[in-house]
C-alpha cells in the first residue's frame, strides 16, 4: 500500500471506530473477561492432548461456572469483541504508517499529526499515537502535543502521557534559550549566589570543586546570603518523591517537571533572572503544569535552597579538610535546619562532622530538643 493508501485506512478505521457502550459496569466487565477466557480455553487444545489431559486443563483452567448469558448481554459482548477487532487493525494501520516514517519519511505528515492527535481524543490507548507524534517532532507532531497537553477533556493519564515525550522534544531548544548570552536582565540570586561557576540543581558537579580557602570563602558567603531572615512556612526544597520495592510508581507532582524546564532555561546561579523565569512559566504553562500567581518568587527561593542544599555536600568534604570551617559551618548548618531551609542537607553535615567537631554533636541536641529534627 501507499503512504496516502494508509492514510486513508487509518481515516476510515477511526471514522468507524467507536467506543465502549454506556452500559458497562464493573460487573459486567467482569463476566465478560471470564467467558472470553473461557472461550479461550475452550478454543485451545492441542491435538495430542488425551481427553483426561484436556480435563484436568479444563478443570484447573476455565473459570468457575456463571448463569448463561441473557440476550442482551450476548449482544453486548459481541459488540465489545467486534469494537477490539476494529481497535486491532487501528493498532494495525498506526504501526504500519510509523514504520514508514522511519523508513522512509512521510510525504503528508500534516495528515498524520491530524489523525495521531485524533487518535489520542477517543478511548483508544494513547500511547502508539503519542509515540508517531514525538517521531513527527517539528513542526506538525510538536504542534499536535501542544494542543493536547492543554485539552482538559483528555483524562489526566493522558495528558501525562502527552507531556513526558513533549518535554523531551523541547528539551534542545530550552537549552538553547537558557545558553543565550543575558543583555540588560534582571538578576534574582544574591550577588555572593550568582559568582558561583557551577550549575544549581542536582546534578552533583559542584560537589567536585577543589577544597581550598577561596571556595570555602566563597561558599561562606554564598551560604550566609541564603540565609532566609525567618523560618519557611513551607520547608524547601520539597522533599524529592522515593518509590521502594514493588511500589507502583507515584506521577511525579508538578514541581519535578517545573524544575526539568528550570534546569534547561536557568542553567546557571547568574541566568535566574526576572525575564528568564517569566519564560519558564510560559513554557509550563504550555504543558499544561501548575504555576502561580509569585511564580518567580517562589522559583528563586527553592532554587536558593537547591543550591544551599549542594553547598553543604560539599562542606560535608571539605570538613575533613584543613581549611578552617568552624564554627561558621556548623552555625550556618544549624540555621538552616531551624529555617526549614534545605534543612536536610544542613542536618546531614552536622551528622557527618560530629567525629570531627563537637560543635555539630551540641548542635544536633538544640535541634533535636527543639523538635526541628
Amino acid at each position: 500500500m501507499s503512504e496516502r493508501s494508509d492514510l486513508e485506512a487509518l481515516a476510515a478505521a477511526l471514522d468507524a471506530y467507536e467506543p465502549p457502550s454506556a452500559e458497562w459496569t464493573d460487573e459486567l466487565w467482569d463476566l465478560y473477561e471470564r467467558t472470553e477466557a473461557e472461550e479461550h480455553v475452550l478454543r485451545a487444545r492441542p491435538d495430542d492432548w488425551t481427553d483426561e489431559l484436556w480435563e484436568q486443563y479444563r478443570s484447573t483452567e476455565v473459570p468457575e461456572p456463571h448463569a448463561p448469558l441473557t440476550q442482551e448481554q450476548q449482544e453486548l459482548f459481541a459488540q465489545e469483541r467486534d469494537r477490539e477487532r476494529r481497535a486491532s487493525t487501528l493498532q494495525h494501520l498506526l504501526e504500519t504508517l510509523r514504520e514508514r516514517l522511519e523508513s522512509t519519511g512521510l510525504r503528508e505528515p500534516a495528515r498524520a499529526a491530524d489523525l495521531a492527535e485524533r487518535w489520542v481524543r477517543t478511548t483508544l490507548p494513547a500511547h502508539p499515537a503519542v509515540r508517531l507524534l514525538s517521531e513527527l517532532g517539528a513542526p506538525h507532531g510538536e504542534a499536535a502535543l501542544l494542543r493536547l497537553v492543554v485539552d482538559d477533556t483528555l483524562d489526566r493519564e493522558d495528558r501525562q502521557v502527552v507531556r513526558e515525550p513533549l518535554m523531551m522534544l523541547r528539551k534542545p531548544r530550552n537549552r538553547a534559550l537558557g545558553q543565550q548570552p543575558q543583555e540588560d536582565e534582571a538578576p534574582l540570586l544574591p550577588p555572593a549566589v550568582r559568582g558561583l561557576a557551577d550549575a544549581w540543581g542536582m546534578d552533583g558537579r559542584w560537589v567536585q570543586a577543589a577544597i581550598n580557602r577561596e571556595n570555602v570563602a566563597a561558599v561562606r558567603a554564598a551560604l550566609e546570603a541564603l540565609l532566609p531572615a525567618r523560618r519557611a512556612a513551607v520547608p524547601e526544597p520539597p522533599p524529592e518523591m522515593v518509590t521502594r520495592g514493588d511500589e507502583e510508581p507515584e506521577v511525579p507532582p508538578d514541581w519535578v517537571r517545573v524544575r526539568m524546564l528550570l534546569r534547561a532555561l536557568t542553567p546557571h546561579p547568574r541566568t535566574v533572572t526576572r525575564e528568564r523565569l517569566a519564560e519558564v512559566r510560559r513554557e509550563a504553562e504550555r504543558m499544561g503544569l501548575e504555576t502561580c500567581v509569585d511564580f518567580a518568587e517562589r522559583w528563586t527561593t527553592r532554587i536558593g535552597a537547591w543550591l544551599a542544599g549542594q553547598m553543604f555536600s560539599w562542606l560535608c568534604a571539605a570538613s575533613r579538610e584543613p581549611v578552617d570551617l568552624a564554627p561558621w559551618a556548623v552555625d550556618l548548618a544549624e540555621q538552616y535546619v531551624l529555617r526549614g531551609f534545605a534543612a536536610e542537607d544542613a542536618e546531614r553535615f552536622l551528622d557527618l562532622s560530629t567525629d570531627i567537631d563537637p560543635r555539630s554533636v551540641a548542635a544536633l541536641g538544640r535541634l533535636r530538643e527543639s523538635g526541628a529534627i
